[in-house]
């Protein structure tokens, strides 16, 4: 009954959820309809109806559902009561076959542990019997090796040390490759090997004494024999390299050659040659020969600690000179010690390299290089002339004969030679150095910049030292134009070979080129100022001529001068000013840089000029339209006098219009030879206002 209720509840659900799909996607359901629909209130007597009619449905289906399965029903009870007894009587079997599974898996398990216990034994005593087998094969080998080794000390024969190395490596190598070396070789296999080392290093030494290859040969493949490679290059190193490199590594001999190191590698080096050369011959002609490394565990080992021990202040820390002397030539040993053992990675690779090159502080060395340059050079630019007097031109420029006019250029261009020089450049710290010369030339152009700016802020100052500031700035002109050349990089990198910059490596030389480029254009910023600079001093030096031309109107008007014929002397002051200065720097500017100088004074001069004549020509309009007014009143009143008056002003102005036409073809007269493209135009415009008659 109960599954026929839960079957007619599942139906029920299942149509009742295929309703309210229907319900909610069909095309028409309205969400905010349904929602107020859910969330309206109902009655409580219209709910007890609904509910009472749904239990009646209910009660109704149970009654059709017992009518027609209550005989199923009965059937299934009967069934399952009758399942339930058979299970029982199994219950019993199922138990008592659980115990015996349970037994045999006890059973089981402890049979295998004691199988393996079994098989453990019997691979122990296998071991201890193979064990034992090699141990008396060894002492067997050892009693063989024993025998030979007094054979050789009754009769030194190779053939017979050879015989010895080759059994016991065999032996060795079998059990090495065993594993078993810990375990069967003991302490008397040890003094074997020992004992055969010692005769091995003995025929070693007599070898090389002997300078016998083959028997050299023979030796270093019984060290390799017996993996011992160690030994030899110990043994080497102890009775040949030692006593060799001690009579060259000391401070009596660094002192017999005038405390020059490189001499003391030299020795080393013939050293290496005369003492090792046929040793590393012998490890070249033979490939095979591997594991030794007499140049770096032997002789450069050596040399290390004789240096250390013998030399500790070979790096000279308090005189940057022989630290810098001695680098170079420590770091060109190593360099043929790396040759010589065919490694050019061998500064990457060998710890003691490293550490012995560390000795030598590069950071204190630049440091000292950093302050004796700077030192001299902040010298000379700490001092900024003021009135150019005497004492101030002793301060700012050099002797006769020198690349440059003014000591800060020629202190700038010393330092930055210094930098590159080859007793104080070294490639390891390249960067600095270029670091260094770019914080020079930073610093001569902020000193020019200084000055400029001062002189822009002081137009008085400018007016009492006219002559000094012109001669200075002309100076500094041709400085800036000779470091400019000189720092012009050159086309490729090769040509950088011809400069002072033939030691900077050819890795960082674009980016040297990239440095002088940018110092290029910074010095050309700067010489144009200074040009400007120059023309705006000597333009200024005319301001007080042209002050006189306002002047000329009162010279004429009501004097009764004559007509004038003579330019005025303003004008006669401004072309010899001109000229003056063109003969003064004719011979020390470039003719196409004092060319284009005069040629701007020119065109600002002229332009100034205009200005001031324009004025004068407009007043001077202005006072004869005056008068013409003045004069057609005096005729209305028949005053002969006031006639009179007013044809000898109008003759007056006519003499200051033929005086300033004289001025003006005078200044063009003597400036044409000088004008170029830039002034001629202004000039033009001169000319044509100064033959005008009227001004608008």
């Amino acid at each position: 009954m109960a599954s026929a209720l839960a079957l007619l509840y599942s139906d029920y659900y299942k149509q009742w959820r295929q309703a309210m799909y229907r319900f909610l996607l069909a095309p028409t359901f309205n969400i905010d309809k349904f929602l107020s629909q859910c969330t309206s209130k109902l009655e409580l007597l219209t709910i007890r109806e609904d509910l009472k009619q749904y239990g009646s449905r209910l009660y109704s289906v149970m009654v059709d559902i017992l009518k027609t399965e209550t005989e199923r029903i009965i059937n299934l009870a009967e069934n399952l009561t009758h399942l339930n007894v058979t299970i029982e009587q199994l219950h019993s079997p199922m138990s008592q076959l659980s115990e015996e599974i349970r037994t045999l898996y006890h059973a089981i398990n402890s049979a295998k542990s004691d199988f393996k216990e079994h098989l453990d034994k019997v691979e122990s005593i296998t071991f201890e019997k193979n064990c034992l087998n090699l141990k008396i094969g060894i002492f067997s080998s050892a009693s063989n090796i024993n025998n030979i080794i007094l054979s050789w000390e009754k009769d030194a024969d190779i053939t017979t040390l050879e015989r010895a190395v080759n059994e016991y490596s065999f032996q060795y190598l079998y059990l090495s490759q065993l594993g078993l070396e810990s375990v069967v070789v003991q302490s008397n296999t040890h003094k074997i090997v020992t004992q055969l080392l010692e005769l091995l290093d003995g025929l070693f030494l007599t070898a090389f004494k002997a300078q016998n290859e083959e028997t050299i040969l023979s030796c270093l493949r019984m060290y390799m024999n017996l993996v011992k490679q160690e030994v030899a290059t110990e043994c080497f190193r102890k009775h040949v390299v030692e006593p060799g490199l001690q009579s060259i590594f000391n401070q009596r001999n660094l002192d017999y050659h005038n405390q020059d190191v490189n001499m003391l590698y030299k020795l080393a080096l013939q050293f290496l040659n005369d003492k090792l050369g046929l040793l590393l011959k012998v490890l070249r002609t033979h490939g095979d020969l591997g594991g030794f490394s007499f140049i770096t565990d032997c002789f450069w080992h050596e040399v290390d600690k004789q240096i250390c021990e013998n030399l500790p202040n070979i790096t000279a820390p308090g005189n940057p000179q022989l630290f810098q002397r001695r680098f170079k030539d420590t770091w060109k040993f190593l360099e043929e010690i790396s040759l010589a053992a065919g490694n050019p990675d061998l500064f990457k690779s060998n710890s003691s390299i490293r550490a012995h090159m560390k000795r030598f502080n590069l950071p204190v060395y630049f440091e000292i290089v950093f302050q004796q340059i700077s030192v001299k050079f902040e010298t000379e630019m700490l001092f900024q002339p003021k009135m150019f007097c005497e004492f101030e031109w002793a301060r700012i420029l050099t002797e006769e004969g020198n690349l440059f006019k003014l000591k800060m250029t020629d202190s700038l261009w010393n330092g930055i030679k210094q930098c590159f020089d080859g007793s104080v450049f070294l490639n390891h710290i390249g960067d600095q150095f270029m670091k260094l010369m770019m914080l020079l030339v930073s610093r001569y152009i902020k000193w020019f910049d200084t000055i400029l700016v001062n002189w822009d802020h002081s137009t008085p100052f400018i007016k009492s030292v006219t002559s000094g500031i012109e001669k200075f700035i002309v100076y500094a002109m041709l400085d800036f134009q000779e470091i400019k050349q000189l720092l012009t990089p050159p086309q490729d990198i090769d040509s950088y070979d011809s400069t002072i910059f033939h030691l900077v490596d050819t890795l960082i030389r674009p980016n040297l080129t990239k440095i002088l480029n940018l110092h290029v254009e910074v010095l050309n910023n700067i010489y144009s100022r200074l040009q400007k600079q120059l023309i705006r001093v000597k333009v200024n030096q005319f301001t007080e001529y042209f002050e006189q031309v306002t002047s000329i109107p009162r010279l004429y008007r009501r004097t009764n001068r004559t007509v004038p014929n003579q330019p005025s002397s303003y004008v006669f002051a401004t072309v010899s000013n001109i000229s003056k200065f063109h003969h003064q720097f004719k011979d020390i500017l470039d003719h196409e840089v004092i060319g284009t100088v005069i040629d701007r004074i020119i065109a600002d001069v002229a332009e100034q000029y205009l200005s001031v004549i324009q004025e004068v020509l407009y007043s001077v309009q202005k006072t004869e339209e005056s008068l013409r007014r003045l004069k057609n009143r005096s005729l209305n009143l028949m005053d002969e006098a006031g006639a009179q008056t007013s044809r000898e002003a109008t003759s007056d102005e006519a003499k200051i219009r033929e005086q300033i036409k004289r001025d003006v073809q005078y200044f063009i007269s003597n400036v044409s030879p000088f004008t170029l493209e830039v002034s001629k135009p202004m000039v033009q415009r001169l000319l044509k206002e100064s033959l005008r008659e009227n001004v608008e």
